[in-house]
């Protein structure tokens, strides 16, 4: 049987990604939409063949025949509509960043818990085949031991009006991009917590619009990235180790290109290139074999709250600067 699954605004990313997930996998049915503008939610349904609309959340999450939902609100409102979520009984696959802090992350996954529903991050980039074969390379000690793991993603963001530029909507480039950076450093480096924290970043209207930080972790690792709304279109990782070093051209938005893994070592440069992948489906699709089956999901709670909570102490090292 499919879950049955219910969207919470009609964000883009819903229009042009998650909901062609959610039609093309097996397991998932897409049964209505909900936005505070009816007019808007019966328009988004029509267009995307979604059987019902409802012109509040608060209606939707009070669907009996919803078993989930898929939350692409702006920031600022993903931990408190999780909360109405899980409270009504309903599993959350929920954009990123899923709250705006890791106090705030502690308060949502104590309520999912309580209720007995199953929450999950939309990391989608960690289900690209790319990085199950990062893993396996340094698992077989491809690069020997890792000291420096670097990333960056930016873009340029030419809307002032976009609600990435509002600080009250938990804007930002740490929020919108950089966090990507943080949870692939962090999904890195397991269990380590960072040891030092630094930033510095520029401002735009109250919210960074480029910023960098460097992370030092006890084993002697140092991760450092970039993001920004003001640089040109770009994401890659590099992991460098004692004794060579792997690239990802793509690690983010595989779906931008051709996602290729460069490894080079003492036996020379070898060059990886991937398939097409739908991140989208295959995010969906695990999200729903883990409602089903009671499975821990890939990107777990723990990994939600150690993501914000490095990007806590990155907001916290800019303020030192200010």
């Amino acid at each position: 049987m499919s879950i049955r699954f219910g969207v919470l605004g009609t964000a883009r990313i819903a229009e042009q990604q998650v909901i062609p997930a959610i039609h093309g996998a097996s397991t998932a049915e897409l049964v209505a939409v909900a936005s505070r503008d009816g007019k808007r939610a019966a328009a988004f349904a029509e267009r995307n063949g979604i059987p019902r609309s409802y012109d509040s959340y608060e209606a939707l999450l009070a669907d009996p025949e919803i078993d989930a939902v898929y939350i692409p609100l702006p920031n600022h409102l993903h931990a408190e509509w999780t909360i109405a979520a899980a409270k009504a009984g309903k599993h959350i696959l929920c954009e990123k960043p899923a709250a705006l802090n890791a106090d705030q992350m502690r308060e949502v996954l104590e309520v999912c818990q309580s209720q007995g529903v199953t929450f999950m991050e939309a990391f989608m980039y960690r289900f690209h085949p790319q990085w199950t074969r990062v893993k396996a390379l340094m698992d077989d000690g491809a690069i020997g031991e890792l000291r420096v793991i670097s990333g960056s993603f930016s873009f340029v963001l030419k809307n002032p009006a976009d609600i990435r530029m509002s600080p009250t909507m938990g804007g930002g480039a740490l929020y919108d991009v950089g966090c990507y950076c943080v949870h692939a450093i962090q999904m890195l480096m397991g269990d380590e917590w960072p040891s030092e924290v630094h930033a510095v970043a520029r401002f735009t209207n109250g919210v960074d619009t480029t910023l960098s930080a460097v992370l030092k972790f006890p084993s002697g690792v140092l991760g450092h990235f970039d993001c920004s709304f003001e640089a040109h279109r770009r994401q890659f990782v590099q992991l460098a180790g004692t004794d060579g070093a792997l690239t990802l051209s793509l690690p983010f938005r595989p779906d931008h290109g051709t996602p290729t893994l460069e490894l080079t070592n003492a036996s020379g440069r070898t060059v990886e290139t991937f398939h097409p992948f739908d991140i989208y489906v295959a995010e969906v699709e695990h999200f729903v074999s883990c409602v089903r089956n009671g499975l821990p999901t890939v990107n777990s709670p723990e990994t939600s709250i150690r993501t914000l909570q490095i990007m806590d102490d990155i907001f916290a090292a800019l303020h030192c600067h200010q």
